[in-house]
């Protein structure tokens, strides 16, 4: 049996080879296995998360413990907040900051969501989308607002420039060379910096609870943060532990499509929710967040769902599919392609960090994984 499936597999690609079947990007994302970190990293995208949180047997008393495992670690006291950055080094930073700055956009956000305003943060095109989707508004139009740069890399940032608005704190992403260029000219000025890790919804506690204590608005904690955390953890306990559906789950970056492993935050979701992520079982010495494609692999697996993640817009996601694997054979053999269970996932809850949103977002994902979609 197993030579048969071998050779039928084996007259797919044939076939695919000989009529043209993919694009030239095609074999570049489909025949390669090696494990392989993503480098297609934009300003709101996430590194992803270890060991996400089993849920398996847990109650909901015992998921939102362990969601609640860095907030627990922060420290709120009269005047100051004191809790491990992102860099690992435990910080105390002062209450009520006069002059703060946010240099990665997904934190301009949740500052604000967590009580707080800026004096200083990031603009550029697709940042104002994100302020407009999550606060309501262009916060770079308010007036008194410094634009600092127009890009959350660094390696863009007019270092003397930002130093000369003379900021009282400054909160920056790990991510995109944004602490690595601001530590030190920072500390040279004796600005207070926060480093900032944001991989997933602990993640997302942990800092509405720094942020919140800092801005004074303690009570948001328990109105907005705990309340998602309640929804959150209420989906994960209500999820189906027992059909267990394979799914495979993929990240349409810009220039490719690559395998989501349960070490990013949609991968870590999935398993979080009941589901088996494919992936997951796939040769990963390097336990990178994200693997090349080898849709001979995949088709072993048989996945009941596909999902894709999405960079950009639903519809250019769809369109990069169509165009590396829409003529594919092997890809049209599969059942989750034939039965249409491919899903493509929402740019703002999925890709960007959607803060208390993190409930729709488990919400639409288990309906999906669940047969409520």
């Amino acid at each position: 049996m197993k030579r048969i499936i071998s050779s039928v597999l084996c007259a797919a690609f044939m076939l695919t080879a000989l009529f043209g079947c993919g694009s030239a990007t095609e074999s570049s994302n489909s025949e390669v296995s090696a494990p392989k970190a993503s480098s297609d990293v934009s300003e709101a995208s996430e590194s992803g998360m270890e060991n996400p949180p089993e849920a398996l047997g847990k109650s909901k008393e015992q998921i939102k413990s362990d969601f609640l495992k860095k907030a627990d670690e922060v420290k709120v006291e009269e005047n100051s907040v004191t809790f491990v950055d992102g860099s690992n080094n435990e910080v105390t930073i002062s209450k009520n900051p006069q002059k703060p700055v946010s240099l990665y956009g997904s934190l301009s956000t949740l500052w604000y969501e967590a009580g707080g305003k800026l004096y200083g943060t990031i603009g550029g095109d697709s940042t104002i989308e994100l302020y407009k989707e999550y606060i309501g508004r262009d916060i770079t139009a308010d007036e008194g607002m410094k634009v600092m740069a127009d890009s959350s890399s660094g390696k863009k940032w007019n270092v003397e420039s930002i130093i000369a608005s003379q900021p009282d704190l400054i909160i920056c992403s790990m991510a995109m060379s944004g602490y690595a260029t601001i530590k030190e000219p920072a500390a040279a000025a004796d600005i207070p910096v926060i480093a900032v890790e944001y991989n997933d919804f602990s993640d997302y506690l942990k800092w509405f609870k720094v942020f919140s204590a800092l801005n004074g608005q303690d009570e948001l904690w328990e109105s907005v943060a705990m309340k998602a955390l309640d929804d959150v953890a209420d989906i994960i306990s209500s999820s189906d532990f027992e059909t267990k559906p394979k799914v495979f789950s993929m990240f349409s970056g810009s220039k490719s499509l690559q395998a989501n492993t349960s070490n990013t935050v949609v991968g870590g979701m999935i398993s979080q929710l009941g589901a088996q992520n494919i992936v997951d079982l796939w040769e990963n010495k390097d336990k990178a967040e994200r693997l090349e494609i080898n849709l001979e692999t995949v088709v072993a697996s048989d996945p009941d769902i596909i999902l894709v993640q999405c960079h950009a817009e639903s519809e250019t996601a769809r369109q990069q599919v169509k165009e590396i694997y829409g003529y594919n054979a092997v890809w049209n053999s599969l059942r989750a392609v034939k039965e249409g269970k491919v899903f493509y996932l929402e740019k703002a809850l999925f890709h960007n960090k959607p803060n208390s949103r993190f409930s729709e977002a488990y919400k639409q994902l288990s309906d999906i994984l669940h047969g409520e979609s």
